[in-house]
């Protein structure tokens, strides 16, 4: 019932962030794909890990039982379908070190310069296309003049 105003309120946050010039936004949006909100944010980076390794640290971190983790995990779509649909992915079976330098490297690799159609998706590029369209009718005004 939630969702969609979730998914809205969300939507504005990133946009007032988009507004201001953040060149990255970092969403922690468990429910991403469920919630379709796949769509709208690039990359797509998710962090993988091992089922049973999933369980372990899940009943280690809230103490409950493996039924009750198995329920929650089971709840979710599973993280060998949002792997597959994922831009990047972290691989977290490993120690707390190797997590940090595989988001060390995601960071670089998402900071890099652009490609043209990501740059006409920024911030950057949506101004320069507002700035052209007024710059472009404010021509075509004078030469029809």
């Amino acid at each position: 019932l939630l969702a969609p105003y979730i998914s809205l309120g969300i939507f504005m946050e990133v946009l007032k962030l988009w507004i201001k010039g953040c060149k990255v936004i970092v969403l922690d949006v468990p429910l991403l794909f469920e919630a379709k909100m796949d769509k709208w944010t690039k990359p797509i980076v998710v962090v993988w890990v091992d089922p049973d390794t999933q369980l372990q640290r899940l009943m280690a971190r809230d103490r409950t039982s493996e039924e009750d983790a198995r329920n929650r995990i089971n709840a979710q779509m599973p993280l060998d379908i949002k792997r597959n649909n994922a831009d990047i992915v972290i691989n977290n079976t490993g120690t707390l070190d190797d997590l940090n330098e595989q988001v060390r490297k995601v960071l670089f690799e998402i900071k890099r310069p652009l490609n043209w159609t990501e740059f006409w998706l920024s911030r950057q590029g949506a101004l320069s296309a507002l700035v052209s369209v007024v710059v472009g009718v404010l021509i075509f005004r004078k030469v029809s003049w």
